[in-house]
């Protein structure tokens, strides 16, 4: 058994001081202690050792033991007969992600793999941990009295300290906290009150929705800092960022509301409903799996589903969302060449390392998974006339491998298939295996709505066709060039600098847009570009713009099936006359 105690006692200083007792009688001539190399659910070896400092080890005697450090993470500690080690050590926090450690004079946020050294051999023991937190501060962790059944469940239980008492709901038979660190801006439409009454509701929803609740107590740690945002999913807890002014409009609490169910879902999908790579791993390695797509591919869409189901959203929101996703998917031309099982292989060398080229290359299996998800729940439901829906499967996942703490294949065409009574080999082959955009336009239509797409009449002046380069930029320095744009035939590459455009100094990504708006589709311009240091004359032809404003409308004669199939998806009547339910328009990322 490990035996923790952790303190911190200078906070200001960004440190907590870590005890651990280790028994080895059993071992040899030595034992070996090591902290992971990458966490659960955030996939890049982050080498967590580097924040360790000034490790030493005793024996049960009292004496010094010599520690050696045999690689990164790993320290070997000779035993000289002692029956028990006791490693003392300080990390080092003060990068606010929920990943990795935060600790400074108004509270610590400690996330279990960067903090806990242990010994290899008893990762499947007990652990006891007594935590000591500086005076006024409170405890929040999913820890029950400080015992976790193995260091597993320790790395997957953070920790938070802090002045602020929980507030506290019931849902699903479990009892809820949420706690919060960090002050909204003052003034806002929403309330501490209102999130945690919707919280209530969505997890009711999801709950109800899996057919069982997988936890007694679940903790809501929410931490506020100003361009903060993000989540990390635990078995009955979850840590989330998000900025100062998530209360302040409906949009931002919806997508706070979004981040807080996402999360949640990932107490049955991800942290029990799981491949083997996931569920059995080595913390020093990577572990792949191409099935990332199902654990936040699903997610994606439930997190938004929930807040529709649960009646904390309007129609309007729900579609306005599923619009901004379908936007940035047009947005990205690596779609058309990665898979969404190859994009959940790839996510240790391409998500969590982007350069220039990504958006050219590869696809998010959030994103394209996410709808992939709401085009097969429709696409179900069309099939099966209203029978079966994408439910079916997730209850069937909990079922037969969540609930019984078993891993699910990576091939899972099978399992979603037999759960709804269909052939699905067909989406499959195309939006998992393939890299064909979801049918989100036909299944729409099947529920009698109408997917448009369109260069927004406000963005274009005195009737002109929007124009385009494509390519981003920082300030006049372009950053990134899109495959198949004008950009792209002219040779402009990341790293040139615009200085003018047909003569017309060049600034700034406004003063590219202001020349080009007086430009048609087809008309050529001519680039001054500093390329390393030398002024380089580029001619380009300007390109159609791709669409820049997506609506979802309903029809005039969307037929009685079609409108049943509207209701019975979306829980309210087809609208009486044909209208616009939702649109965006997106804005401007490329030139």
């Amino acid at each position: 058994m490990h035996r923790y105690r952790v303190s911190v006692p200078r906070p200001a200083d960004h440190l907590v001081s870590v005890e651990v007792e280790i028994p080895c009688a059993d071992q040899g001539d030595f034992v070996d202690v090591t902290m992971p190399a990458w966490c659960p659910g955030s996939y890049l070896i982050r080498d967590y050792a580097r924040f360790v400092r000034e490790l030493g080890a005793r024996g049960d005697d009292g004496d010094p033991r010599p520690v050696t450090k045999i690689d990164k993470s790993t320290w070997r500690i000779a035993r000289a007969d002692a029956r028990s080690i006791t490693v003392r050590y300080e990390v080092y926090g003060h990068e606010l992600t929920v990943r990795t450690n935060h600790i400074d004079a108004t509270h610590a946020f400690l996330h279990g793999p960067a903090t806990f050294v242990y010994a290899p051999h008893l990762r499947a023991a007990p652990v006891r941990v007594q935590i000591d937190p500086p005076d006024g501060w409170l405890v929040a962790t999913a820890l029950r009295e400080g015992h976790a059944n193995s260091i597993d469940e320790l790395f997957d239980s953070p920790i938070h300290l802090g002045g602020r008492a929980p507030r506290t709901f019931e849902a699903g038979g479990a009892q809820f906290e949420l706690v919060t660190w960090g002050d909204f801006a003052p003034g806002g439409l929403f309330s501490l009150d209102t999130l945690t009454q919707d919280l209530a509701a969505i997890a009711s929803d999801q709950c109800a929705r899996a057919g069982a609740t997988p936890f007694d107590r679940y903790v809501f740690v929410l931490m506020i800092a100003h361009d903060a945002y993000g989540g990390l999913e635990h078995r009955a807890s979850s840590i989330n960022l998000n900025n100062p002014f998530a209360l302040a409009n409906r949009k931002s609490y919806e997508a706070l509301l979004e981040l807080l169910s996402h999360e949640l879902f990932h107490a049955w999908n991800g942290k029990r409903i799981a491949p083997a790579a996931l569920l059995d791993f080595d913390y020093t390695k990577e572990a792949y799996t191409r099935c990332l797509w199902v654990m936040e591919g699903v997610t994606s869409h439930y997190d938004r589903w929930a807040l529709r189901s649960s009646r904390r959203i309007t129609v309007k929101s729900f579609l306005e969302k599923v619009l901004d996703d379908w936007a940035k998917l047009m947005a990205t031309p690596g779609r058309n060449l990665q898979s969404l099982e190859d994009s959940s292989f790839d996510a240790w060398i391409k998500l969590y390392k982007p350069d220039e080229s990504n958006v050219n290359t590869t696809v998010s299996y959030y994103l394209k998974g996410g709808l992939a998800m709401l085009a097969l729940d429709l696409h179900i439901r069309r099939r099966t006339e209203g029978a079966r829906s994408l439910d079916d499967v997730l209850r069937a996942l909990w079922r037969d491998f969540g609930a019984k703490g078993v891993p699910y294949p990576e091939d899972v065409e099978a399992i979603f298939g037999e759960a709804v009574g269909l052939d699905l080999a067909e989406p499959f082959a195309r939006w998992i295996r393939g890299t064909s955009d979801p049918d989100l336009t036909l299944e729409l239509a099947e529920v009698g709505l109408e997917l448009r797409s369109m260069h927004d009449p406000a963005q274009v002046e005195g009737g002109a066709r929007a124009v385009w380069l494509g390519l981003t930029t920082a300030g006049a320095r372009i950053t990134g060039v899109l495959d198949g744009s004008p950009a792209q035939a002219a040779g402009l590459a990341p790293g040139d600098e615009l200085a003018a455009i047909d003569s017309f100094r060049v600034l700034s990504d406004a003063d590219a847009r202001a020349i080009l708006a007086l430009r048609a589709p087809g008309d050529e311009v001519e680039l001054a570009v500093w390329r390393r240091n030398r002024l380089v004359t580029i001619g380009a032809r300007l390109g159609q713009a791709p669409p820049t404003r997506y609506e979802i409308g309903s029809i005039a004669a969307p037929g009685d099936a079609r409108a049943a199939r509207f209701t019975a998806w979306i829980g309210e009547a087809y609208p009486a006359a044909p209208e616009t339910l939702a649109s965006i328009t997106t804005t401007a990322r490329w030139i």
